[in-house]
């Protein structure tokens, strides 16, 4: 029995470090908010320990209940997500926060319509944006609707269905809500109107599409360059979940499979930058705050070699193991934001705290939906049965 426990145990490490990834990165919101307000640190670290304890008790007292129970638990938990995303979204004022990603976005599309120049357009706090064109444009029909913050709500309703239907029932699906509903990190980017973290979750809600389907640069080489080329053209960081689910099989396929994907995934990401740079090509490559700049400025070159090399050798470790690739997808997010930190602080000499404005801890956020992922899968109900 003891040989049986210790093998459990052995097999859910993976799954036991996200439940520390989990929690390190919701503790780290607190410990930095917190402090804004009359609530001792340790009372509310405590408090927040006991709230996932009772998680963790409710997750298996309702593994077993009726479907039809999950099933209203699950519409009725996301209704109440989603009710909270809107009502906390339209009253807060947006122009009060000291978190500018609502406006790159907001700002870019409203030069856009002005006829201006739109990576020119400050944001409110006065600084410039960062995201590339495919992530600006698909938030205009948020921006006519008089609030670009509905991209979250937008995403969340993706989440809402795409779970269903990748899980093909509720169980998973309620606990990923749940995760999500005791999470300080994702208020926090619900608050904010932050669109980093729904960023990497509509990558990971892409993933999940292309592995149900079964969809690979062998059977579908132009669809997945054209997806991948188009992701790319959101944000950089979206690059190491693509690399790592599809090098493998990227290595795999003969020399013309190789050479449709990659061509059509580079035309699809330029294809998408031509109308700046038909409109503005100096103002796009040599402005001094362009999207390349700001999305790049954070690390070295040193640094994306070595998160390269691990990305690939990630890449070959899961070969038919979904949920390890999701694993190792959450690993290269989390390596990505600690390395550039530990960069900045060695250069800084340590001089500025973590907690500072030198330091963007929402980063850590672009791992979350990958390790939320994990936590619901079937790693950790196998747990709460030990």
């Amino acid at each position: 029995m003891s040989s049986l426990k210790l093998s459990r145990f052995t097999n859910n490490i993976p799954t036991i470090f996200q439940w520390v990834v989990f929690l390190s990165i919701n503790c780290l919101f607190i410990a930095k908010y917190i402090t804004r307000t009359h609530v001792n640190l340790l009372v509310g670290l405590s408090l927040y320990l006991v709230v996932i304890f009772v998680l963790y008790l409710f997750v298996k007292r309702i593994m077993n209940c009726h479907d039809r129970t999950i099933k209203y638990l699950y519409f009725s938990l996301s209704l109440l997500i989603l009710t909270g995303i809107v009502i906390i979204q339209y009253s807060t004022n947006p122009y009060s926060l000291m978190v500018d990603r609502w406006s790159a976005i907001n700002n870019f599309i409203e030069y856009l319509f002005q006829g201006k120049y739109p990576y020119l357009a400050k944001t409110h706090l006065g600084g410039y944006g960062s995201p590339f064109p495919v992530w600006q444009f698909l938030h205009i029909p948020f921006y006519l609707l008089g609030n670009i913050a509905l991209g979250m709500c937008f995403s969340f309703i993706l989440l809402s269905i795409t779970l269903r239907w990748y899980f093909s029932d509720y169980r998973k699906p309620l606990i990923f809500m749940l995760f999500l509903f005791v999470s300080p990190a994702f208020w926090y980017e619900v608050t904010t109107r932050s669109d980093l973290f729904y960023n990497l979750l509509d990558c990971l809600l892409i993933i999940l599409v292309f592995h149900k389907n079964k969809y690979s640069i062998s059977n579908h080489p132009i669809i997945i360059g054209i997806i991948c080329g188009l992701f790319l053209s959101t944000r950089l960081s979206v690059f190491f979940p693509f690399l790592i689910y599809f090098f493998k099989d990227f290595m795999d396929v003969n020399g013309k499979q190789k050479l449709i994907f990659f061509s059509v995934s580079v035309l699809s990401f330029v294809i998408s930058f031509a109308p700046l740079f038909i409109w503005d090509f100096h103002s796009l490559m040599f402005f001094r705050y362009n999207p390349f700049v700001l999305q790049t400025r954070q690390g070295s070159i040193l640094e994306v070699i070595l998160l390269l090399v691990v990305a690939i050798l990630f890449s070959l470790k899961w070969k038919t193991d979904f949920n390890k690739c999701i694993h190792l997808i959450s690993y290269s997010l989390l390596l990505l934001v600690l390395m550039t930190f530990i960069h900045n602080m060695i250069l800084d000499n340590f001089h500025y705290g973590l907690f500072t404005g030198k330091y963007d801890i929402t980063y850590f956020n672009m791992a979350l939906p990958f390790c939320v992922f994990i936590l619901c899968s079937h790693n950790f109900i196998d747990m709460t049965k030990a």
